[in-house]
């Protein structure tokens, strides 16, 4: 079993990729001011596009849907169709580290859990690039909600994000990529366990019976539950931040 065949085979089966829920994302909408009656909105590593949907009811505009996986884009196509939002959602399989959008091109860029991959501050200067003068971006970035972590945890993001920082910290970021920040908060954990940990973890031990003659699987499988164990344990040091601001 190849670890990107078992990736693909787990978070394929999820209703969204990563931590968030549909609150959160109407909530750091709200604190967008000035847009026009039709935003041109880029939703960046959208996985299958929970926030996609939600972005493209509440802001009435056009949402490009960004990744690099077809069938997560597949299964939004579908969504946004039986939802009558297929004129309001289109997507593009592309890399966000080769994205080949002029500058300027939209009203908002939009990026729930996966802008660290481009490095943080990297991350936000090319979304600016992206924007119209007076744009917006709102992207959710892990943080320690502590200076110190215990042993377990400091090991796990040494190998998970070995850039995690604190909320004061990325907003020195934000303002160096020549931002405004308007607002930010943190995900509550209901964002993290009912959309994401939860479904994951029925799947994970489903996958560990299905697998249980291989090893590698195997491994690759208890590092899934262990990271679940080591949210609802830790949630005090850490989460994601949701970070809302303005390109002047």
């Amino acid at each position: 079993m190849r670890k990107w065949d078992l990736f693909f085979e787990l978070y394929e089966s999820l209703p969204r990729q990563g931590p968030g829920d549909n609150a959160s994302t109407r909530k750091a909408f709200e604190m967008i001011r000035g847009l026009s009656r039709r935003p041109r909105i880029l939703d960046i590593g959208c996985g299958n596009g929970m926030q996609t949907l939600e972005l493209a009811r509440i802001s009435g505009g056009t949402v490009l849907a960004l990744d690099n996986h077809q069938p997560f884009l597949d299964r939004l196509k579908r969504d946004a169709r039986s939802a009558g939002m297929g004129k309001s959602i289109r997507t593009v399989r592309r890399s966000m580290k080769a994205m080949g959008f002029r500058d300027g091109s939209f009203d908002i860029v939009w990026s729930e859990g996966a802008l660290y991959q481009m490095g943080f501050l990297r991350g936000l200067k090319r979304c600016r690039r992206l924007l119209k003068p007076g744009g917006w971006l709102a992207v959710t970035e892990a943080v320690r909600f502590r200076n110190r972590f215990p042993a377990e945890v400091r090991r796990f993001w040494r190998d998970e994000y070995p850039d995690i920082t604190t909320v004061e910290a990325n907003l020195r970021k934000i303002r160096t990529a020549g931002f405004t920040p308007a607002g930010h908060f943190p995900l509550p954990v209901r964002a993290w366990i009912a959309p994401f940990y939860a479904p994951m973890e029925i799947t994970v031990r489903r996958l560990v019976r299905k697998y249980r003659e291989d090893a590698r699987a195997q491994a690759l499988l208890e590092t899934w539950l262990a990271e679940i164990d080591i949210y609802r344990r830790y949630s005090d040091f850490f989460g994601y931040e949701f970070f809302i601001m303005h390109r002047e």
